[in-house]
């Protein structure tokens, strides 16, 4: 029997996913979680053949999370389903190793045929993602800024943009309080932007929030 976790803050989702898997995979387990605990809290008691995955969910840094699903499980495919714009989420998930992207208004059809593919042992992107993905790599480079920085360089972007401290970016990512100032020297230095107020509007107009 295949089995499926969705991870989602919103219960209404998780109701309306699970509730489109059931009635194409009929035979499936499906089980629900909210955060990044309840996911861990899961997959101590269940391998998963796939997840489902928000990139949005309290107390979770879906960046740790997801890496942490790659090591420790890496027969479980990742399907993320976000609220996030996919010409900047939906290009980062797929680097850091998510199996497919989704936006959340995304027909139950598409739903149904980004899993039918993931499970097939393919990668899947809508239409739009993959002609950004390709036009990026016809012209050598992407014009979003933001896929300049690194992993964690993105990470710290977000956190800064969304107002958090430097003392509270190195706890929530478990690095060290002069790291976190490195990273944030790099990315206003890739970014050419001189403080975090230029961060910020520069996220609003590329949809980071």
């Amino acid at each position: 029997m295949m089995k499926i976790l969705i991870a989602d803050d919103h219960s209404l989702v998780r109701y309306g996913l699970k509730l489109a898997l059931h009635n194409h995979f009929k035979d499936s387990q499906i089980d629900e979680s909210w955060d990044g605990a309840s996911v861990k809290a899961q997959f101590a008691m269940h391998a998963y053949d796939l997840l489902l995955l928000d990139l949005n969910m309290p107390e979770t840094d879906s960046t740790v999370l997801l890496q942490w699903i790659l090591e420790f499980h890496a027969n479980t495919k990742v399907l993320v389903v976000s609220m996030n714009d996919e010409s900047i989420f939906g290009k980062r998930s797929l680097q850091q190793g998510a199996h497919g992207y989704l936006e959340k208004d995304s027909s139950p059809e598409e739903l149904l045929k980004a899993v039918t593919t993931i499970l097939n042992g393919k990668r899947y992107a809508s239409a739009n993602l993959a002609t950004i993905l390709i036009n990026d790599t016809l012209a050598g480079k992407s014009g979003n800024p933001f896929d300049q920085l690194t992993t964690r360089e993105f990470q710290v972007a977000i956190y800064l943009a969304k107002d958090y401290s430097v003392t509270q970016i190195s706890e929530i990512l478990q690095v060290q309080y002069t790291s976190v100032n490195t990273f944030k020297r790099r990315i206003f230095k890739k970014l050419n932007i001189e403080n975090k107020s230029a961060l910020v509007r520069l996220a609003d107009a590329y949809n980071l929030g």
